[in-house]
């Protein structure tokens, strides 16, 4: 009886240290998963900060100096197109407005480009155009709402951001105050 009685405590526990091992082993998996789709976030935010940034330098780029290219695909946003892809797959429906919005903007960058080439005199700086604040108010909107996306999605959501382009005033477009994120 105490051969049988010995054999099973040692079997119960090797089971428990075996599970304790496999329980520990998951539990770092799952944290350095984690810890992986955080920084995966920061840099879609970042990401995302950046093509607002970008976007906001172009509407002062004179028409001759803009690449086709990089007005189609500026790198920040294949970043972001590119952490979405591998990281944050519901984000989808969020990136895709965004390329749509991206697209309206550009269409507009253009136009406005060959207005102020053809009549000089007619043409409005963007930052006094209603319909270039409505594009870009929007564009601000949707990447806000992508970066509140991202943070809950990430775990991240108990700072608060607001308006991902008060962080570049490229322009000496005049606002109501700053605004920052709090």
């Amino acid at each position: 009886m105490d051969d049988t009685l010995f054999s099973t405590t040692m079997a119960a526990l090797a089971a428990l240290t075996m599970a304790g091992l496999i329980v520990h082993w998951i539990r770092r998996l799952l944290l350095r998963r984690l810890s992986a789709v955080r920084s995966q976030g920061y840099r879609l935010i970042h990401a995302l900060n950046g093509y607002s940034a970008w976007i906001e330098y172009q509407r002062d780029v004179p028409f001759a100096q803009r690449s086709i290219e990089d007005m189609i695909a500026p790198e920040p946003l294949i970043l972001v197109r590119e952490i979405k892809r591998d990281w944050f797959p519901s984000m989808h429906p969020q990136v895709l407005r965004l390329l749509k919005a991206h697209h309206r903007l550009v269409q507009y960058l253009w136009e406005q480009s060959l207005l102020r080439m053809s009549l000089g005199a007619g043409w409005v700086p963007p930052n006094e155009d209603p319909a270039y604040q409505q594009l870009r108010a929007e564009q601000e909107d949707l990447i806000d709402e992508m970066i509140e996306t991202c943070r809950q999605i990430t775990g991240d959501s108990s700072r608060t951001w607001q308006r991902t382009g008060s962080d570049f005033n490229f322009s000496n477009a005049v606002r109501n105050g700053p605004v920052t994120r709090a």
